[in-house]
C-alpha cells in the first residue's frame, strides 16, 4: 500500500490531477477496494502505476527543454 502511496505521489508531482490518479487505481484494480485486493492484486496496481510514472516522467523530460 505505501508503494502505492508513494506512485501516486510521483504522478501528483508530475502533474497528473486526483481525478486521474483515482481512475488509474480503480482500473488497475478492476473497480475493487485496495484493502479488498490480494497481494499480487497489489503489486499489479502498482506496476501499473510505474508504467505511468516512467510515461510521465519521460514527456516531462522531453517537453521541459
Amino acid at each position: 500500500m505505501s508503494r502505492i502511496r508513494t506512485l501516486s505521489n510521483r504522478l501528483s508531482v508530475l502533474g497528473y490531477s486526483g481525478f486521474e490518479i483515482s481512475h488509474i487505481i480503480n482500473n488497475a484494480a478492476g473497480g475493487k477496494h485496495l484493502h479488498a485486493l490480494t497481494h499480487s492484486q497489489l503489486h499489479e496496481v502498482a506496476r501499473q502505476l510505474e508504467e505511468y510514472v516512467a510515461l510521465g516522467t519521460e514527456y516531462v523530460a522531453s517537453y521541459s527543454k
